[in-house]
């Protein structure tokens, strides 16, 4: 065996001991998929889990707009601003964090409802994104609900890719499980 390859290998074991480290550290991380990647500044994020709990309940939690910034840490306020049977308007500010920089954005996202089945977002304001949007799909299986998180994000300013990549990924799993232990606490009252 060469050298290149043994390195190579002991590279991949290290990589694969830290992943499952991660993903064993603690019960939030457990079973929460998230995948990241980005392509001419812009951020593709898909988010996957399962909870044991009804889609209905599951979908109460997640067009809870106006409590949202009660149980997600990075949303500091969710107001519904215009209500139809087609649509919502909602203003929202959320919080990100990359390493030590903290930043607020400003949303005003557009959405559209298919029932226990799709929510889908669009930011209309521009302010802190040329590109924000994005799908919360549910589904039910085996007695629980699969909840799949997409987001197609191009933040205005400049961010080393690595640290938006970073960021993405932190905010997503955090929000990801947040959402999901929200789920599970109403699906036990």
């Amino acid at each position: 065996m060469t050298q290149f390859k043994r390195a190579s290998i002991v590279m991949v074991s290290c990589l694969l001991a830290m992943a499952f480290s991660a993903s064993a550290s603690g019960r939030t991380t457990r079973g929460l998929f998230i995948h990241i990647r980005s392509q001419k500044g812009i951020y593709f994020v898909k988010g996957e889990f399962y909870v044991q709990s009804s889609v209905e309940n599951s979908w109460k939690v997640l067009t809870d707009y106006d409590h949202i910034a009660d149980f997600v840490g990075n949303v500091d306020s969710s107001t519904i601003l215009e209500q139809n049977q087609s649509s919502l308007l909602i203003r929202q500010k959320i919080s990100g964090k990359v390493l030590f920089i903290n930043k607020t954005f400003s949303l005003k996202l557009l959405i559209h409802e298919r029932p226990r089945q799709l929510i889908s977002f669009t930011d209309i304001s521009h302010k802190s994104f040329s590109i924000y949007e994005g799908s919360w799909e549910l589904s039910p299986f085996k007695g629980q609900s699969k909840i799949i998180y997409r987001l197609k994000a191009k933040p205005k300013g400049w961010a080393p890719l690595i640290l938006g990549q970073h960021a993405f990924k932190s905010n997503a799993r955090a929000l990801l499980d947040e959402i999901r232990s929200e789920i599970l606490r109403r699906s036990a009252e």
